[in-house]
Order: structure tokens, then sequence, then C-alpha cells
């Protein structure tokens, strides 16, 4: 939503053109309750652009970072005031140029250059590595697979007995520090 809309710009550049009220950017701009340096804006998008260039623009206009460093260049080298780039590039906010130029100043061309959009994310997802099956189970015969299988759930029995020996063990080395802890501090 706009906060003026251009019925009203339009009301204010043609009371500061009417050459009957003989009124300067100040005093339209205190009439209408503005800032001078607005009323100066419209009236120099008027003049270049016509009553199309204070309407509202709904879609927003992306500009090239070359168009961008040309806009710069022209100001800075130039001497252009923002209102006088405004007018010679047909622009319709002083407000971009003024962030070009900040941007301009403070990174240089790159400064100029657009960035990404919305949120960044915030961690990026792990990539999942799959294993691809080996050519050689498929080449296998049942009764090698079978083997296989019976290897594996030994393998798998044995290490689970060997964890659960070792668990005990070390509860038992638990118990008896504890007992030795018991008999040190009584």
């Amino acid at each position: 939503m706009t906060k003026y809309s251009q019925e009203f710009k339009l009301e204010v550049v043609q009371n500061y053109l009417s050459n009957d009220n003989d009124d300067g950017f100040r005093k339209t701009a205190h009439k209408f309750g503005l800032d001078q340096g607005t009323v100066r804006q419209w009236t120099a998008v008027y003049q270049t652009q016509g009553a199309d260039g204070l309407k509202y623009q709904t879609k927003r206009i992306s500009y090239s970072v070359k168009f961008k460093h040309k806009v710069v260049l022209k100001i800075i080298n130039d001497g252009l005031s923002l209102i006088e780039a405004l007018i010679f590039f047909k622009l319709r906010e002083k407000g971009t140029l003024s962030l070009w130029l900040r941007q301009y100043r403070e990174h240089g061309i790159d400064g100029l250059k657009s960035k990404p959009k919305g949120r960044s994310k915030q961690m990026p997802k792990p990539k999942r590595l799959r294993a691809k099956p080996s050519q050689e189970g498929h080449d296998k015969t049942q009764e090698q697979l079978l083997e296989e299988l019976a290897y594996l759930r030994a393998k798998n029995a044995f290490l689970k007995k060997l964890r659960a020996l070792r668990l005990e063990q070390e509860a038992k080395e638990a118990a008896e520090q504890q007992h030795l802890q018991d008999l040190y501090l009584n």
C-alpha cells in the first residue's frame, strides 16, 4: 500500500506548476504537509515521465548491475544531485539512488549486485551416501548366500556374547570398587 495516491501527488505537482499561485517548493510542501524534497521529486518525475510516473508500481523493477554502476558513476563524476540523476535516467525514487550510492561506496561494484531474496537456510542438509549393492552378491549361488548368512549370524551372536561379558565384568568391577569405598569410609 502506498502512502500517497496518484491523485494526491498530481494535485501537489499541479499546484506547484500553476502560475497563478506563485508557490515555491517550500510553500507547496507546507500547504500539503510534505517535505519540500518530496515535492521537488514528484515534480521532476512528473516533468520527465508524466502522470504515469506518479503511479504506484505494483511490480518491483530490478536493474542490472551495469545500469546501477552507470548511474552511480554519473552522479559521482559529473556531480549530479539525486534529483538531476532521477530526471536524467528517468527513475522514480531518489531513495533508490541514495541506496545504490551507499552500497557502491561501502562495497564497490559488488555492492550493486542483487542479493538473494528470502531467508537463508539454517543448515545445509547432509548428503546421504548410499551404498551401492556389490556385484559379488548377484553372482553367488543360493548355497553360498546361505553359508554367508550363517557365518554372519554366528559372528553377530559372538559379538553380542562378548559385549554381555564385558558389561558383566564392568558391573563386577564397579561393585567391587563401591565395596572398597564403603569399607574405607567406615
